[in-house]
């Protein structure tokens, strides 16, 4: 009887205890351990003009390698700015690696999660704001009248259409 729960203590324990390859990276680490402890290597590689050469795993993580060593890795950064029961928005910061003045912008996205469904792309907040404010006020930021077709006079004649 005894056997069972030990044994199940000690799966648990175990679990617990289990990391991703990622978070055993540290700078320094040879090109060789790098995949040693990923398991593979990168699924897309970018280098740069002073011989660094970023290694991504996924969209997720990455690391930059020099002279055949590591030394800096990043990982996607998720944040939740909205969460109701009705909608929720997540932002994320994808991982970026690059050298001391070779950075690019920072690659963003935002997923909205809906009854309706489910959107991702890049939302800009401050036009997504003004929209709403429009919308609830009945003040567009456009200024051009709506077209509307208007409707037939009731003179007593049907109109046609015309081709």
């Amino acid at each position: 009887m005894r056997l069972p729960i030990v044994s199940a203590a000690l799966a648990l324990a175990a679990a617990g205890c289990a990391t991703s390859g990622f978070d055993k990276l540290y700078p320094g680490m040879s090109s060789h351990q790098v995949v040693d402890a990923m398991g593979s290597g990168p699924t897309r590689a970018q280098e740069f003009p002073d011989s660094s050469t970023a290694w991504y795993y996924g969209e997720d993580r990455c690391v930059l390698m020099r002279d055949d060593k590591l030394v800096a890795k990043a990982t996607t950064e998720d944040s939740t700015t909205i969460n109701t029961p009705v909608v929720s928005v997540r932002d994320s910061a994808k991982a970026l690696c690059a050298p001391e003045g070779y950075a690019s912008s920072e690659k963003r996205e935002q997923v909205i999660d809906t009854p309706f469904g489910t959107l991702k792309g890049n939302i800009d907040p401050k036009a997504a704001m003004e929209k709403v404010k429009g919308v609830v006020t009945g003040k567009s930021g456009d200024t051009t009248p709506a077209k509307t077709e208007a409707a037939p006079a009731e003179t007593g004649q049907a109109s046609s259409p015309t081709p």
